[in-house]
């Protein structure tokens, strides 16, 4: 099967570097375009627009202090991947990051989801949850669950 558009949710941890790589060799061998998603999911308590000091001192809103850090690490990715000849687009946004990646996929017309896991059972499975196993359950495209070699 050929993929044309492949989607990498990408939580800026080493098991999402690892699929973003993998990721990369689909979209090199298929001709693919790779889209790059970073979901912030702000806590409940939190006010989006509450006013934070960022690294400048200036008071700015939580949303978008953390809006531009996820843009500056996805470029940084995208950056990476275009030199080994990969176009990736970042997309940033704010919400519950399966909401966002099935969203997208909706929006992009994606043909395969490549995410990291990082594979953890037992209690640490069961307080933390996994934002990949309710992907798998609930995707409407292949998804390719890839755990972090470390």
């Amino acid at each position: 099967m050929s993929w044309k558009t492949i989607l990498v949710p990408h939580d800026f941890s080493s098991s999402a570097n690892h699929a973003a790589a993998i990721a990369r060799d689909e979209a090199k061998l298929h001709g693919s375009k790779l889209l790059l998603l970073h979901a912030i999911e702000l806590p409940y308590q939190l006010d989006a627009d509450a006013l934070v000091t960022d690294a400048d001192g200036a008071l700015r809103p939580l949303r978008d202090i953390a809006m531009n850090n996820a843009d500056a690490h996805l470029a940084d990715i995208a950056a990476r991947l275009a030199k080994d000849g990969v176009t990736a687009t970042p997309f940033v946004r704010v919400g519950s990051p399966v909401d966002e990646i099935e969203r997208l996929v909706d929006e992009q017309k994606v043909d395969l989801i490549v995410m990291g896991t990082h594979g953890r059972t037992g209690i640490r499975h069961l307080m933390a949850g996994s934002v990949t196993e309710k992907v798998i359950r609930s995707s409407k495209v292949p998804v390719l669950a890839i755990r972090s070699p470390e």
